[in-house]
């Protein structure tokens, strides 16, 4: 694979993307210098001010059962907003970390962060949005490897309500057809085939 090759992990909680990056990244270390990178929901500002908004009653629900908190409808167009500037500094080091390495493993990528901000805003017709649209083309080009399970897999890898992971589920499973390269079943195989598999598609996408 051509040097700064970024190999991208989604997939919906428990479905084993932090597992399998880390031995991908074993193993591919192996032809050249490796590197792992890490995205979640929310980071730096809204991280921030989601742990500072879940100490006040009126903000406090399961949207996000991360933080313990639900965003109005009202502040929802905010919210986005800060979602996605405080992602932008850790996509901005994804793509520096690119010309250093060989490799780079990531666990969660763009199609991640969309299903973040439907499911934890409620707000489904942020596909539709502007920035929706922006980075389901950013998805899209980074190509990522969906790893799924069924919901009971899921239900008991997972420290999330199965009820979130249920409706997480459903979002991946309509988004990964457009823009996934590949789908893997981790709850079908074990560590070392799931990392076989994802290879495999690797060295198909390659030809």
């Amino acid at each position: 694979m051509p040097r700064g090759k970024c190999v991208v992990l989604s997939g919906a909680d428990g479905s084993g993307k932090t597992t399998t990056a880390r031995l991908l990244a074993s193993h591919l270390s192996l032809h050249g210098p490796t590197r792992t990178h890490w995205f979640r929901g929310s980071h730096l500002l809204a991280s921030a001010m989601a742990r500072l908004l879940s100490r006040f009653s009126s903000f406090r629900g399961s949207c996000n059962p991360y933080y313990g908190i639900c965003i109005p409808r009202k502040l929802r167009w905010l919210w986005t907003h800060v979602e996605l500037w405080s992602l932008l500094p850790h996509a901005l080091a994804r793509s520096l970390l690119r010309r250093f390495y060989r490799f780079l493993v990531c666990d969660r990528g763009f199609l991640d962060f969309i299903v973040w901000v439907v499911m934890t805003l409620d707000h489904p017709s942020f596909l539709g949005s502007t920035y929706g649209r922006f980075l389901l083309r950013l998805a899209r080009r980074e190509g990522p490897v969906y790893l799924y399970a069924d919901l009971d897999v899921l239900g008991k890898r997972a420290d999330v309500p199965r009820e979130f992971i249920a409706r997480e589920l459903a979002v991946y499973g309509v988004l990964a057809k457009y823009i996934a390269k590949c789908s893997i079943d981790t709850g079908k195989w074990g560590p070392a085939r799931v990392v076989a598999e994802v290879l495999k598609c690797l060295e198909k996408r390659r030809r």
